[in-house]
């Protein structure tokens, strides 16, 4: 199906995508088209989801290929539109680093980085905050946190500023079953202006997916939610 033109510049579109690590290939071709809120890619340990999500968010060069995000090719463009590019896309690592200081802090970062008023920076914490059910812990140095802890924080720090692209790697690991629920009614929440794509194995993720892929051997194709877990579960 053809896209117009305004969905083709809030598309993300992947064309014929290789990369390498030494001499093996570890994507093989990958092109898709990604147009809706929410997008699951799954597939075994060491298949490359990692190595995909780090491409589309500006982190790894590809081999070859294109990734065309706001319309634009991101590895084409000069260094400076790509750091504008990379502002509307935001990846969560599966094991992600927080600075020193206060959970607030670190949440508040990336707002005041770009400019945003004290006051306007308060409200999205305290709200990102209380969605994610984290609210208590604002006050509390980093590095006092648990690893469940710590990866609701990234989550935060990352949707605060609200990006039009949300790049997640494993986002439930390490959480009950209390926050993983808040972590995907929040996701819900904000597909509806913030496209998101998710790598992830755990079943529940499943439920909020509206696109799902699997990657194997390097290479992607389309899953129907019914028959993944006899595919990799």
């Amino acid at each position: 199906m053809q896209l117009t033109e305004a969905a083709s510049k809030e598309a993300v579109i992947v064309e014929n995508l290789w990369f390498k690590y030494s001499r093996e290939y570890v994507l093989k071709g990958i092109s898709f088209t990604f147009n809706k809120r929410i997008l699951v890619i799954v597939g075994p340990n060491g298949s490359g989801k990692t190595t995909l999500l780090k491409c589309m968010g500006g982190l790894l060069k590809p081999t070859r290929g294109k990734i065309i995000i706001l319309g634009k090719d991101l590895w084409s463009v000069d260094e400076k539109e790509r750091l504008e590019l990379r502002r509307q896309i935001i990846y969560v690592h599966e094991k992600p680093f927080l600075f020193r200081g206060t959970v607030y802090r670190n949440i508040e970062y990336p707002l005041k980085i770009r400019g945003i008023s004290a006051g306007e920076r308060e409200r999205r914490v305290l709200s990102v905050a209380e969605s994610l059910g984290i609210k208590h812990l604002l006050e509390r140095k980093s590095r006092e946190l648990s690893a469940g802890e710590t990866r609701l924080v990234a989550l935060a720090r990352a949707i605060v500023v609200e990006p039009k692209y949300l790049l997640l790697d494993e986002p439930l690991a390490n959480l009950d079953s209390k926050k993983e629920s808040l972590v995907l009614n929040l996701l819900k929440e904000i597909s509806s202006k913030t496209k998101i794509i998710i790598a992830s194995h755990r079943k529940r993720i499943f439920s909020i997916a509206e696109k799902t892929f699997i990657l194997e051997n390097g290479e992607l194709r389309e899953l129907e939610v019914s028959s993944i877990e006899g595919n990799i579960l």
